[in-house]
């Protein structure tokens, strides 16, 4: 930093910093995270209280419903298996037959392990849902006017896949005995969030339905504000049937008008944050996001305070009786921890305010020696993220394309199609593509979806990540700099997944642009010719992709799990995880494009001169 720069701030700091009130008190402060286990869930709770926490997140990393996978070839349930929809966690008697009673067994056995740890922190619980969640099919065979909206992407699935119908009285007993026992499992839980319309869950006659709007038509005519009603009314009827009281709110609906329906509602249930029946905010906050939350997937532990003390800010001035924290990065909690206490001793809020906040908490956790690097850092890891977000199509692009098309892991080569059974088998099984092998075989395919596809997709890609990895190799720079060796590890993956990400979109740009051409080499290529710029692209992006590769295999090292997010086991790998293989699959990969060099003279006429 410039030392212009430094007095600014020195200045700006005397005359900000003590300028704004503390926020206001909130009745519930709820903190999340992501956990390894019990004692990683107990060590954040217990921080968390000492930051004023009343409240910490019991939803992430419950048991997957794996055995939602009941349809070979179906990859939608990538997304529903992560989902803590209640009727599967907690279902009552009649819903038991339908679903393993050893899932049931384990998540709420969870619960109640951590209810217990929260319990005796003096701390309740906050459960986050998706809901109304699919049932398994004989569950409507045998019960046929349970049937609600089909809750599936009709472009990412193949079977319909339903919810049950929240307007027949059954189905409300259904949701209301399932809090019941959640409330006796772990009566620490009295703050529900219930997230509707995507990932398998959904309402009848609902707008923001992926298949399209409509449901059971004996309920066609119920309005939406009397449906949504219902459905809140019986969550908290079953916690008092249970001796509790809980506060639910509603997100994801696509209502055109939610404060119509929150004008409806009682006090302690809201829809899309708006709290009735006098239509104030129901929460307020924001944070770091893990998994689906981080644009870094599958690379994780990249710091972003600049992030987080923006999300802080934006809550002084928000005036909701509830604030929500969230850590989902666990590998920096630590620096968030510092942020969040500093942050409700002194608020800042306007840009210059937090940047001299943000360059003390550099001084404070590297040294003033390095806090100019260390807060340098944070701004470009900032300004990354902003590039990034436009990659957005329902996630970011190196989640959906590099993990959940594996464009991390399979080779690219100019004959798909050709790859044998032996070949693809290692990670065919985990691409979410859910049309034809055409469309698998093809990289810009993304959850059906065109938005990286062709010359204009690859120019796009391109332009948002150039200056991405122009931030990265600074990065890189300064966390070595400063001696965060661990740092600058990360920041070289990353730039390695992001590598990835262009090579995969660009090739498959240029594959496609050979075959709508027509282009066909030449049977015998005369004295002097040269090698066209199209053939000498692709081979530099197969080359580029392969070099890329081996860097990420050295990278990784042996423990490839301190940096990625990838699944424990072979067993708990998954479309939206790699797998703890993923130095033998890259290993994979080059083995397959390094053999693969000779089908390029079926692509175009080699030179000859």
């Amino acid at each position: 930093m410039k030392p212009r720069t430094r007095i600014f701030l020195a200045a700006a700091s005397c005359l900000l910093l003590g300028s704004l009130s503390c926020p206001a008190e909130y009745k519930k402060i709820i903190f999340t995270s992501t956990y390894t286990g019990l004692a990683d869930f107990e060590q954040f709770a217990r921080r968390a209280g000492q930051s004023g926490a009343t409240h910490i997140g019991i939803s992430a990393d419950l048991p997957k419903s794996r055995w939602e996978y009941d349809t070979p070839g179906d990859p939608y349930p990538g997304w529903t298996i992560y989902n803590n929809s209640i009727l599967k966690t907690a279902p009552g008697k009649a819903l038991q037959k339908y679903m393993p009673a050893e899932y049931s067994a384990a998540v709420l056995g969870v619960l109640e392990a951590r209810g217990k740890i929260l319990r005796g922190l003096g701390l309740k619980a906050a459960y986050s849902m998706k809901d109304p969640g699919m049932l398994p099919e004989a569950v409507f065979t045998d019960h046929p006017l349970w049937r609600g909206a089909r809750v599936d992407h009709p472009a990412r699935s193949r079977a319909a896949r339903f919810a049950p119908t929240i307007d027949n009285p059954e189905v409300l007993a259904l949701f209301r005995e399932s809090a019941a026992i959640i409330t006796r499992r772990c009566p620490e839980i009295d703050l529900y969030t219930i997230i509707t319309n995507d990932s398998g869950a959904g309402l009848d006659w609902s707008p923001g339905l992926y298949s399209g709007r409509f449901g059971n038509t004996l309920y066609r005519d119920i309005p939406m504000d009397r449906r949504i009603r219902g459905f809140l009314d019986a969550m908290q009827a079953g916690a008092r049937d249970a001796g509790g009281e809980i506060e639910v709110r509603i997100t994801l609906t696509r209502e055109p008008d939610p404060k119509r329906i929150a004008a409806g509602l009682a006090r302690g249930t809201a829809i899309e944050n708006i709290e009735g029946p006098d239509c104030t905010p129901f929460t307020t906050g924001g944070g770091v996001g893990e998994v689906y939350g981080n644009v870094y997937n599958p690379v994780y532990g990249i710091p972003q305070p600049v992030q987080f003390l923006k999300a802080l800010a934006g809550t002084v001035n928000a005036r909701a009786p509830r604030l929500r924290i969230d850590m989902g990065d666990r590998l920096n909690r630590d620096l968030y921890f510092h942020i969040y206490d500093k942050f409700m001793k002194k608020p800042v809020t306007d840009p210059v305010g937090r940047l001299v906040f943000l360059r003390e908490v550099a001084a404070a956790r590297a040294g003033e020696d390095h806090a100019d690097a260390q807060l340098q850092i944070w701004l470009n890891v900032d300004d990354c993220t902003k590039y990034i977000r436009q990659l957005n199509t329902g996630g970011i692009i190196f989640y959906l394309g590099g993990v959940a098309q594996r464009w991390i892991t399979r080779p690219f080569v100019p004959f798909p199609g050709e790859l044998t059974g032996e070949e693809k088998a290692y990670y065919r099984p985990y691409l979410f593509q859910a049309l034809d092998e055409e469309r698998a075989g093809s990289l810009a395919d993304v959850q059906a979806t065109d938005s990286y596809t062709g010359w204009s997709g690859r120019h796009f890609v391109k332009r948002v990540l150039d200056p991405v990895e122009e931030l990265l190799d600074q990065n890189i720079k300064l966390a070595r700099g400063i001696g965060d060796e661990k740092l600058a590890r990360r920041f070289e993956i990353f730039k390695c997944i992001q590598r990835n990400t262009r090579n995969a979109v660009s090739y498959q740009a240029q594959l496609d642009r050979v075959r709508d051409m027509g282009i066909k080499p030449l049977k015998h290529a005369v004295i002097e010719t040269l090698p066209d710029w199209d053939r000498q692209l692709m081979m530099e992006t197969a080359r580029e992709e392969i070099d890329n590769t081996a860097l990420l295999i050295g990278y990784l090292g042996e423990n490839p799990g301190e940096f990625l997010l990838m699944a424990a086991s072979k067993e708990e790998t998954d479309i939206m995880l790699l797998g703890p293989d993923i130095i033998k699959e890259l290993q994979t990969k080059l083995k397959i494009m390094n053999s693969k060099w000779e089908d390029y003279k079926r692509v175009f006429t080699i030179p000859n001169w």
